[in-house]
């Protein structure tokens, strides 16, 4: 029994952190805390009002959810089919990786998916493939017809799907959105609080990360209020603890959001490259207690354990990563003054092709990343 429990914390820490901000599995958060909001009775709120609360990012307020049949249960996750081989795993899944952007004490603000990362783990080959996706891509949502929603950001869907109820809640709005948009099935998911990240990475003891160039941004905001801070970050070899690794991840006022994206890939490997390492066991209870109360997931213990047994044999060369660019967008303001990004999707196919196609005979062999 201490050996089954041993792995299954083993297996968590590894599932979280090896594939990114897969952080918050371990804790298997509680999916229902919009229903937490105590005694508070649903306010009716225009779509125009919920939609520049949002872009300002700011607290949305209770809204009347959608209608829905009398006792209908909501969606549960799919069991996946197994091999039966040594991790007792599918041949594939793909997990969305979504770091939500809140803030200081914001653990249960509901806010935007602000980073979004989909990982394809193949584990008859023992590869992987990362694919980032832009905040700002503009897209059909499907389900939200009846409240005069069609399309917005990418990184609202998640949050759609909570406040106006949707079947299966945030997580089937958002898996259901990829797969329309991009058609790409995420079969599971992990969402986590950026505090989560920041503890989690405290908790390994901090990453290192090979910086490629200079980062100076005169006015990062601030943990907390409104206020701003300089975040200076030299090139070359960088030990960094949760905060400076959450800054570097977040920054974008030197560059773009696309840059950004490169530093969020990066510090998702240097956590995979801390995980494996054998001197990061004794640090996986500290680890574990870090999560609580920061992420939530639909991943079941015995995938937990399967992703566990493959993590360390997926070598960091055969880890592809993959990310939507700028070359893959046509920029766009709303009516409302938004600035979005319009998906090419004949850019873009290529490249979800290859993050589908991992692991499999013919693929392009992912280049090693250092």
């Amino acid at each position: 029994m201490r050996n089954i429990t041993r792995s299954i914390a083993i297996g968590g820490a590894l599932a979280l952190l090896f594939l990114g901000v897969t952080f918050g599995a371990v804790s298997m958060l509680r999916p229902g805390w919009l229903l937490q909001v105590a005694g508070a009775r649903p306010t009716p709120v225009s779509v125009a009002t919920l939609v520049a609360i949002v872009a300002a990012g700011g607290p949305v307020p209770d809204v009347t959810p959608l209608p829905t049949s009398t006792g209908a249960a909501a969606p549960t996750a799919a069991p996946l089919p197994t091999l039966g081989g040594a991790c007792g795993a599918p041949q594939h899944m793909t997990i969305a990786l979504l770091g939500m952007d809140t803030r200081g004490s914001q653990v249960d603000f509901r806010s935007r998916t602000d980073a979004i990362t989909l990982v394809n783990v193949n584990f008859a080959s023992a590869t992987a493939a990362m694919l980032s996706v832009p905040r700002d891509l503009y897209v059909p949502l499907p389900n939200l017809e009846s409240v005069g929603i069609d399309q917005d950001r990418i990184n609202t869907a998640l949050l759609y799907g909570d406040i106006y109820g949707v079947p299966g809640g945030g997580p089937a709005e958002f898996k259901q959105t990829v797969e329309l948009n991009l058609g790409i099935r995420v079969d599971r998911y992990v969402v986590v609080n950026f505090g989560g990240v920041k503890a989690a990475i405290d908790a390994l003891g901090g990453i290192d990360i090979d910086v490629p160039y200079a980062i100076y941004d005169p006015s990062f905001p601030a943990d907390e209020g409104d206020g701003t801070v300089v975040l200076d970050i030299p090139a070359g070899p960088q030990h960094m603890d949760g905060e400076r690794a959450l800054q570097y991840a977040r920054t974008r006022h030197q560059d773009d959001d696309y840059h950004r994206i490169m530093r969020q890939q990066l510090v998702l490997l240097a956590v995979r490259d801390k995980l494996v390492s054998p001197k990061v066991l004794p640090q996986i209870p500290a680890l574990l207690a870090s999560l609580q109360g920061l992420g939530r997931t639909d991943l079941s213990p015995a995938e937990i354990a399967a992703l566990a047994c493959v993590g360390p044999r997926i070598d960091r060369s055969a880890i592809q990563a993959l990310t939507i660019d700028g070359t893959m967008i046509t920029p766009w303001t709303t009516p409302g003054g938004a600035s979005v990004s319009i998906p090419n999707r004949d850019r873009i196919a290529p490249v979800v092709q290859k993050f589908l196609a991992t692991g499999q005979a013919g693929a392009t062999a992912p280049a090693a990343r250092h």
